[in-house]
């Protein structure tokens, strides 16, 4: 166990230092004005833990594995991370430039029955298609599901978009890898030029050095590595009174939305449902508990700590004043372990 503590510790220690580019990488573009702004300004962020650099890396090898699989299935890829990714010049100004994970040729028959969701005007005639590949979490993953590429994952949809713009194709599909599960998720998107558009046009804005109005009011700003010169130091965490925390509020708040709303979704279900609250349950635990408080609220989904007591069902104190002897010989008391009760 020590040699794991001191890994964890040496990958806590490590700080990243964000590079400063020339030009917008494609991967960045759907990020938020302000952000992009301190960034090409140079502004000086917050540091950025070692964790997010393992996350990327564990991403790769995702990545690697959808792309050997579909090779093992006779799909016809090309300029993946198989045999090489192709670097598109998606604008020259705003200076745009990515990598896209790959292509691929006639996926599927010209209907939907191959994909979990189609987008309004995907083009099911394609000769080729991109392909982008993502690994979210369990809980995204599930999000992803149910509200889609556009919803779930704005910064990797309008990435697919400048790809799309790049190679002059008119739809991709989107293969999401459930890193928890592997369970896969395959969505066909539709190229949409006002996006592409507005995004130009908010990177050029940004080159001219004109300072964004907006300001994110959500989760993004407990996250975000210039929250410090948008919102101060000032303490985030709001408590709605007798311990109770509110979800939003915090760091987490992403992560707590999503797993009140696996909660929710798990009530529903008969049969995988049990496992879904079991997980939501366990996942508001861990951040109860880091807290130190006695429950939370976020989504409309209230969890709180149930201390631990003795379950008794009957007057044992009564039995073990009048027959001592009796009640050491045959009453065991087990305590219950404190719990987190949800409920909406």
């Amino acid at each position: 166990m020590r040699g794991y503590d001191i890994l964890k510790e040496r990958i806590a220690e490590e700080v990243i230092q964000p590079g400063y580019m020339n030009w917008w990488r494609a991967s960045e573009a759907g990020a938020c004005e302000v952000l992009l702004w301190h960034t090409k300004m140079r502004h000086k962020s917050l540091p950025i833990g070692g964790r997010v650099r393992h996350l990327l890396e564990d991403g790769n090898v995702h990545e690697r594995d959808i792309a050997e699989r579909l090779v093992r299935c006779g799909f016809d890829v090309r300029n993946t991370c198989l045999d090489g990714q192709a670097e598109l010049v998606v604008s020259r100004k705003p200076h745009v430039v990515g990598h896209p994970d790959g292509f691929v040729t006639n996926p599927y028959p010209y209907n939907d029955e191959g994909y979990d969701y189609v987008e309004d005007g995907f083009d099911y005639t394609c000769s080729e298609y991109l392909l982008e590949i993502t690994a979210p979490s369990h809980f995204n993953f599930l999000r992803l599901q149910r509200l889609h590429a556009k919803e779930v994952l704005w910064q990797k949809y309008v990435q697919i978009h400048m790809y799309l713009h790049a190679s002059k194709l008119s739809s991709a599909i989107l293969i999401a890898k459930n890193k928890n599960t592997s369970e896969l998720y395959e969505e066909g998107i539709a190229y949409d030029a006002k996006l592409v558009s507005d995004t130009f046009d908010k990177l050029s804005r940004i080159d001219e050095g004109k300072v964004p109005d907006y300001r994110c009011d959500d989760w993004r700003r407990n996250y975000c590595r210039y929250r410090h010169l948008c919102f101060g130091v000032e303490e985030t965490v709001t408590l709605l009174g007798s311990d109770i925390l509110r979800g939003e509020s915090l760091a987490e708040a992403e992560h707590l939305i999503e797993v009140a709303e696996v909660w929710k979704k798990g009530k529903l279900l008969k049969v995988e449902g049990e496992e879904l609250v079991d997980d939501s349950r366990e996942q508001f635990a861990e951040i109860i508990r880091e807290y130190g408080c006695r429950g939370l609220t976020v989504n409309d989904v209230k969890a709180l700590m149930i201390g631990a007591g003795t379950n008794r069902r009957t007057d044992y104190d009564l039995l073990r004043q009048r027959y001592p002897v009796v009640y050491s010989e045959v009453v065991a008391e087990s305590v219950r372990g404190a719990y987190v009760r949800v409920s909406d």
